[in-house]
């Protein structure tokens, strides 16, 4: 028995511009965090880390611009790992502004990612294949 197809989504075209945008965002918000982590220390920069901070994020940027719905679904596996590190700086007793913003961004990434994920994919059975 053949399923109905799903019903359409008010605005959906709206929510999954804002959904990108939000993610797209969150991204270069959390890339320039490790920036300033990395590079306004006053031991001196540090390449090696924040290339290994930025680079699980980099690779999956080029399937996220061309709007590949799982590229999103893997940032928000990606971003679970940086959850974790986030969820135990901002719990420690040295805890700073850094990682309290550290924290409020994973959980900002993975619900942009999430949704956008989620309304790439609706977008993507709305429209009839040529």
């Amino acid at each position: 028995m053949r399923s109905s197809p799903p019903k359409p989504i008010p605005h959906l075209n709206t929510k999954l511009r804002f959904s990108l945008i939000a993610t797209y965002v969150g991204l270069a918000a959390l890339i320039l965090l490790f920036f300033a982590w990395n590079f306004l220390r006053h031991s001196g920069p540090n390449w090696v880390v924040f290339i290994a901070q930025s680079l699980p994020l980099a690779a999956l940027l080029p399937g996220m611009l061309t709007g590949y719905y799982r590229s999103f679904s893997w940032l928000c596996f990606v971003i679970l790992i940086y959850f974790v590190k986030a969820v135990d700086g901002a719990l420690v007793s040295t805890a700073g502004y850094l990682d309290i913003l550290f924290l409020i961004l994973t959980v900002y990434i993975f619900i942009a990612a999430m949704l956008a994920s989620r309304w790439s994919q609706r977008k993507a059975k709305e429209t009839p294949y040529v």
